[in-house]
């Protein structure tokens, strides 16, 4: 998948909880539980958008366990952009 009008509407809602919740601090490990209380996806489907995130470097998996196989993410110098471009491109087409 294609960064940029391809970003999935999935990829989005779960970058910007991300965002949000770690109030774009780099640093801060984000409970995956915490993430999916807005989201309610299933285990399989919260593994793979996590994964798919990181691969692109948008996201880092921090550790391992949990309900939804992960316990802790970060959100990286460039999800945070990538979220601001998001929020920018809704912005422009309001």
């Amino acid at each position: 998948m294609i960064i940029g009008s391809e970003f999935g509407k999935k990829y989005q809602r779960i970058l910007r909880e991300i965002a949000s919740i770690s109030q774009e601090d780099t640093t801060k490990k984000i409970p995956v539980k915490k993430i999916n209380v807005n989201l309610e996806w299933g285990r399989t489907e919260i593994k793979q958008v996590l994964e798919y995130l990181q691969e692109l470097g948008l996201i880092n998996i921090e550790t391992i366990g949990g309900p939804f196989l992960y316990g802790h993410v970060t959100i990286t110098e460039s999800g945070l952009k990538k979220n601001k471009s998001l929020n920018d491109q809704e912005r422009f087409r309001s």
